[in-house]
């Protein structure tokens, strides 16, 4: 343990400092943003956007839009299949999904599947690398993804109609309309993808078998103020899937998978001078059939119901410094033909404080949880921000954060252990950020000791359990670029991450499986008249597949490109076709998973 912080001492004096966004809290904030935490208690942490011009560039399911566009790697089961993300090294439970401020990952299994989540149904998605879970809760280690809703109170009103086809009989279509005036704001979408997905595996002589899948979702985000200091909130989202779980290379498969989510969040804001409180109240709702074998109708089940009430209370002392309290408890009732009965019930108090100065902004916050099954401990995030010179800023972040078991995890009839300890961790990251005219680089280094970490292993009887058994340290670096040079009388816009990645196990010293040293990424696009050029490419260092690093997947890169002409100005018309994986590159991110080699997909994009 000492060898451990004596590396994060390096990294925290030796590493060149770090930024993040610095951006004064205002009043328009607090109305507009659906996550107002993320905005304004982030200090030392970069926090990067991805809006509605790069969503609707990319295909709908969120693991595609971030697999391009963020330092994030992916651990994908096939094309459509359970996809789930991973922060700086940390597992697929230690990177949190937020709806709108409220985490969503899964009380079932802890986690996101991120190829069943809609992106184009969001005004924005937005990145957080490093701990969170003072704010956010549960899992919030390696990062934290948002997915917003934003209002406007602005009269105007906006439309989008997009319908591709592609190869494998992949068929999508997406609506989305923003309504407002002074006094109302209405935000709703719809979108959907079927796909046969039966692609004939690069190199080989077979086929994606049982790999079909087909989904839809609903999003609407409702703001009404009843007077001025008044102002309510409504948002919702609905999913539903069904897909065959294709095999491997190797093994067959006939199962399937049909889930379904309901989320409703209901937020009432109120504005007193130098006092605004948000009361929230939200429901989610999950729920899945599982049939191993999809000729017949038997099947197991799984549901969880969550109740959540969260009050934000903020205080402005003045125009530098501000004080927030946050007390929110979740009530959690699951069951399943897989898992026993169980309720849960956490409660949570949070102060948050916060300076901004004219070139330093700091800020300290605490989280004690109240759960009558763990000791969970008291978590605290301490971040700043100096503006060293117009372009240049550096930023410090100190954490310790956690996650929960999962019902899975504690009450799986075939495993399931009660006695399971909550995840720990205490990270810190050093970051620079410099801003020029038509530039922006970024920098960040990392360090994350996790500890009682959930691994499933076989007991004794053969029988796989989980256990908190390991402890882990990870360091790294994370770099992002966005440049748009001029070229002709056009801006060419390029945007690209990279993470160099260390994830250790310190019983071994050996790399932990399924992480790559190395990810990068490059996006570029440019206009030329009516015709819009589109370029996306991805690098993916090899991967460890045994716990010895005896066994490994080959890196990879794969490219696409995006060709787009423009009908119509205005009302915009635009039609384009897109190449994916042009080179016909065979790669997989888990063992005997084959992904799709080239193939093809064209869309239709008005919007009025």
């Amino acid at each position: 343990m000492k060898k451990n912080f004596l590396i994060l001492l390096v990294l925290l004096v030796c590493n060149i400092s770090v930024t993040a966004q610095v951006d004064s809290i205002n009043w328009l904030q607090e109305v507009r943003l659906s996550d107002v935490m993320l905005k304004t208690h982030s200090g030392g942490q970069i926090v990067k956007e991805l809006n509605d011009s790069v969503i609707n560039k990319n295909q709908p399911s969120l693991t595609q839009l971030l697999k391009f566009n963020s330092p994030l790697f992916f651990r994908e089961n096939g094309n459509g299949m359970v996809s789930s993300a991973s922060s700086r090294g940390t597992g697929a439970a230690h990177t949190a999904v937020v709806w709108n401020g409220i985490n969503i990952n899964s009380q079932l299994t802890g986690q996101t599947d991120f190829n069943a989540v809609n992106g184009k149904l969001y005004n924005n998605v937005k990145l957080k690398s490093g701990g969170g879970s003072v704010v956010y809760g549960s899992g919030a280690i390696g990062g934290s993804i948002h997915l917003n809703n934003e209002m406007s109170f602005t009269p105007g009103n906006s439309q989008l109609i997009q319908a591709g086809y592609g190869s494998f009989d992949t068929y999508e279509a997406v609506y989305k309309g923003a309504f407002s005036n002074n006094e109302n704001s209405l935000n709703f979408g719809f979108g959907g993808i079927a796909s046969n997905n039966d692609y004939k595996y690069p190199g080989e002589d077979l086929k994606n078998q049982n790999g079909d899948f087909k989904n839809f979702s609903f999003n609407i985000a409702a703001g009404r103020w009843f007077n001025d200091k008044n102002l309510i909130k409504f948002y919702s989202n609905f999913y539903k899937g069904a897909r065959g779980f294709s095999g491997t290379l190797n093994i067959e498969s006939k199962s399937k998978f049909v889930d379904e989510n309901f989320k409703n969040l209901l937020e009432w804001k109120a504005f007193h001078g130098d006092l605004v409180s948000s009361l929230k109240l939200a429901q989610l709702n999950e729920s899945y059939r599982y049939f191993e074998n999809r000729e017949t109708k038997d099947h197991s089940v799984g549901k969880a119901n969550s109740l959540i009430g969260k009050y934000e209370l903020k205080y402005k002392l003045d125009k530098s410094r501000s004080l927030n309290f946050i007390a929110d408890i979740t009530k959690i009732s699951g069951k399943g033909s897989e898992i026993s009965q169980d309720d849960r019930v956490n409660t949570g108090f949070s102060v948050f404080w916060k300076q901004e100065l004219p070139k330093l902004n700091y800020e300290f916050s605490l989280r004690q949880e109240l759960n009558k099954d763990y000791d969970s401990p008291l978590l605290f995030s301490a971040g700043m921000d100096y503006l060293v010179l117009d372009q240049y800023s550096i930023g410090l972040n100190i954490s310790r954060n956690y996650r929960l078991p999962s019902m899975n995890d504690l009450f799986w009839v075939q495993g399931g252990n009660p006695d399971l300890k909550p995840e720990k961790s205490y990270q810190a990251e050093i970051s620079n950020v410099i801003q020029l005219k038509n530039l922006e680089f970024g920098f960040t280094t990392f360090y994350i000791d996790l500890d009682q970490i959930i691994r499933w292993t076989p007991n004794n009887a053969g029988v796989w359990t989980p256990e908190n058994t390991a402890e882990v340290y990870n360091y790294g670096v994370e770099v992002f670029l966005t440049a748009q040079p001029v070229i002709g009388q056009r801006h060419l816009r390029i945007s690209g991450n990279y993470a160099f990645t260390k994830s250790i196990d310190q019983s071994s010293g050996n790399q932990l499986i399924y992480t790559p040293l190395h990810k990068a990424n490059l996006t570029a696009a440019y206009e030329l008249d009516r015709f819009i050029f589109s370029l996306k490419s991805l690098y993916h260092g090899s991967i460890y597949t045994s716990s010895d690093n005896q066994y490994y997947l080959e890196d990879y890169s794969i490219a696409g490109l995006e060709i787009s002409y423009r009908l119509l100005k205005e009302p915009s018309l635009e039609l384009g076709a897109e190449i994916n994986n042009i080179f016909n590159t065979k790669y997989q991110s888990l063992p005997g998973r084959i992904m799709p080699g080239r193939s093809f997909n064209t869309h239709l994009t008005f919007k009025f």
